[in-house]
């Protein structure tokens, strides 16, 4: 099976016969591989009701991102298909024109530069996977200047790979108040509330990211994602094609649109959607099962009569 690699410019997983990032377009370097991005359904693992939710890392994903130093940039990102792995920037920020001529004198020297030094250092600290550390610079960097935007997205990153995700929604909500036009705070904010749950919440700021930065894979990804998951497979069948239309290498997303297309009544087109994926990945692990799953629907049978026996499962990273 196909080997990814992470972007080190926006965090993005991608595969690693790839020279350039389909999200931001940079080279790539390699990197260590990032966990599979697609949970299987029902049929197909003995975890019931359990998908991903990236990016594309997306486990596509979600995180995810430009690196910390860029984000004193305006304007490009990531949680996992789309998440950043462990060690991927925390933030990133949409493309945008260069600077002015003059526009860097016109900035408070002391406090600006002060921040984004404990900025690096968090980065720093976050991507040796010291998760202290970097709460700690963060906290710094807030201390010094409490309306910093992205060093309180920092914090909340921190706190949703520790758990908080409560307090972790404060920081992003916080973050967005300061820039709300940031779509990687929307972003960050929207797989918070769905490690929670929160599928409306999650939606609705899935929908401002893709309003924000239309091009992102991982953030379409995402949010077809979030609505399958809360049940609205009618409307998570439009994201899903966007999502592949954006990044139609992708194998896993035929396989999520599959997923919704079944779960709509549209048993050949998912069937359809199914045989695309094991074209384009004829030695996934569970390209057996699903190849019993197409006959068993070519056969009408329906999905619980045609479930195959259960795999184990593959332990999936959480998303950043």
């Amino acid at each position: 099976m196909t080997g990814y690699v992470i972007c080190a410019s926006c965090g993005a997983r991608i595969k690693a016969n790839r020279e350039r990032c389909l999200r931001c377009d940079e080279p790539l370097v390699a990197a260590a591989p990032a966990p599979a991005p697609v949970r299987l359904p029902d049929w197909l693992t003995a975890s019931s009701g359990r998908m991903l939710m990236f990016g594309a890392a997306a486990s596509l994903v979600v995180l995810l991102a430009a690196t910390l130093v860029w984000e004193s940039r305006s304007g490009p990102a990531v949680d996992d298909v789309a998440r950043p792995a462990p060690g991927a920037p925390l933030t990133a920020s949409r493309p945008g024109t260069p600077a002015r001529p003059g526009e860097a004198a016109t900035r408070e020297p002391f406090t600006a530069v002060t921040a984004l030094d404990s900025s690096r250092l968090a980065g720093a600290a976050y991507s040796s996977g010291d998760l202290a550390s970097a709460k700690a610079h963060f906290e710094e960097a807030v201390a010094k200047n409490p309306d910093d935007p992205d060093a309180i997205n920092g914090v909340g990153q921190i706190l949703a790979r520790q758990g908080q995700v409560d307090e972790a929604i404060q920081r992003f909500t916080r973050a967005i108040q300061l820039a709300p036009n940031k779509w990687t705070y929307h972003f960050n904010l929207a797989h918070a509330e769905g490690q929670l749950g929160h599928w409306d919440n999650a939606i609705a700021e899935y929908r401002t990211a893709a309003g924000l930065f239309p091009q992102d894979y991982a953030t379409q990804y995402n949010l077809a994602m979030a609505l399958h998951k809360r049940g609205d497979d009618e409307r998570a069948v439009g994201e899903f094609k966007r999502a592949i239309e954006l990044a139609p290498s992708e194998a896993s997303f035929h396989l999520s649109l599959g997923i919704s297309l079944e779960k709509t009544g549209k048993v050949a087109d998912a069937q359809r959607e199914y045989a695309q994926y094991l074209d384009m990945e004829p030695s996934a692990p569970e390209a057996e099962k699903l190849k019993a799953h197409i006959q068993a629907l070519a056969s009408g049978q329906t999905a619980t009569q045609a479930a195959p026996p259960t795999v184990p499962k593959t332990p999936q990273g959480r998303p950043d």
